[in-house]
């Protein structure tokens, strides 16, 4: 574990410790801040090169590393106590926002892949090692339900939810021996989480969740070539997905 991933777990670690000493309160608390970090893992994909007019090449099946990622969660509970409680509608108690960010890393090494050349067919070659610096903000509408609800937590301590959300993510995708042109490039990306709350006291919370993501925009970068001659554009179709664990103080 690096040097980066080692400070997220550090910081996960004393908010659960801060939050934990903070003590129960008199009302219901219903907007929350969450850490949250996890392990984050992208599919292996093709990737489509493109020159000017010469014929595209695919890249086929090329690997990605897992990494860590680590990020803050803002959200609210539409009930009628706590933090900007108000008369909301009894069903809407069931229905929260959020608003995620995140950020990670994606490196994917030097490998051996089969390309395929337009109307050439496939040959053996090498792709280079890259690195995509990336950052996530999403909105987010969940559903939720609770179980096991007490004085203390009257909405239940164990709260399975789905949430849904289509945002903004920024990347740098960079690889060996280009430059890149594009620098915080901005696509569209939808994410789904599913996950399962818990409860441990009135003010803290603890998650669970998978977590889903899809760049569905044109993603990629553009670069110059060696000696800046000309332009080469290299493409993919990006999934993302995360085991999300995350630490949250309700007030």
């Amino acid at each position: 574990m690096d040097r980066k991933n080692m400070r997220w777990v550090g910081l996960t670690v004393a908010f659960i410790l801060a939050t934990g000493t903070l003590g129960v309160k008199e009302v219901a608390a219903r907007m929350w801040v969450g850490l949250q970090a996890g392990p984050n893992y992208m599919a292996n994909a093709d990737i489509v090169k493109r020159v000017n007019a010469e014929p595209s090449v695919t890249y086929e099946n090329v690997k990605f590393a897992a990494n860590f990622l680590g990020g803050l969660t803002i959200g609210y509970d539409f009930v009628n106590e706590g933090f900007l409680g108000r008369d909301w509608p009894n069903w809407m108690k069931y229905i929260s926002v959020a608003l995620d960010l995140t950020y990670h890393n994606v490196t994917f090494r030097r490998q051996q892949v089969t390309a395929e050349i337009e109307g050439k067919g496939k040959v053996a070659a090498f792709f280079p090692n890259g690195i995509i610096r990336m950052f996530t903000l999403v909105p987010l509408i969940i559903g939720k339900y609770g179980f096991f609800p007490d004085s203390e937590v009257p909405f239940g301590r164990l709260q399975p939810y789905l949430g849904v959300g289509v945002g903004l993510v920024i990347t740098d995708p960079a690889l060996d021996g280009f430059t890149t042109r594009e620098r915080n490039k901005v696509d569209g990306v939808f994410l789904l989480e599913t996950g399962l709350r818990y409860m441990m006291w009135q003010n803290v919370s603890l998650d669970a969740a998978f977590r889903y993501r899809l760049i569905f925009t044109k993603f990629g970068n553009t670069y110059d070539s060696p000696g800046g001659s000309f332009k080469i554009n290299r493409d993919w179709e990006a999934h993302l997905f995360n085991a999300i664990f995350r630490v949250a103080y309700h007030f």
